[in-house]
């Protein structure tokens, strides 16, 4: 299956399962790229503050110093929101893994049947437990 499929494209267990797995490791994949560019811009905004601080030592105007000290702050903020949108992501995975585990131990047996099955399936009326 390629990236631009959808699940409508996913028309039998196999490409169901194949597309929940590829689902499942994209979510988490984009988790840790945000959670790795939250780590970058926390410690860009703590080397922001340092300087805001140094420059404050000496002597260095107020404007400039609130102008590096104003980015630290923006930057913490950004970092603040990834961590929320990494802990949506890391719902998200959950839910499709969940999802994944589900559909493989409702209808996995079923798959293996058919497939190791010595016979055709027969109509699908066939197999209805009353």
């Amino acid at each position: 299956m390629t990236a631009t499929e959808t699940l409508k494209d996913a028309a039998t267990y196999a490409a169901l399962r194949t597309k929940l797995a590829w689902l499942t490791h994209q979510v988490h994949a984009h988790a840790d790229t945000v959670s790795r560019l939250a780590s970058d811009v926390d410690d860009t905004a703590e080397q922001m503050q340092d300087a805001a601080e140094t420059m404050k030592a000496l002597a260095v105007d107020a404007a400039t110093t609130a102008e590096f000290a104003d980015a630290a702050l923006t930057m913490t903020g950004a970092k603040d929101a990834a961590g929320a949108y990494t802990a949506a992501a890391d719902s998200a995975a959950a839910a499709a893994d969940d999802a994944k585990t589900t559909t493989e131990s409702d209808h996995g047996g079923i798959a293996d049947a058919v497939d190791t099955s010595p016979v055709d399936m027969a109509e699908a009326t066939f197999y209805t437990q009353q």
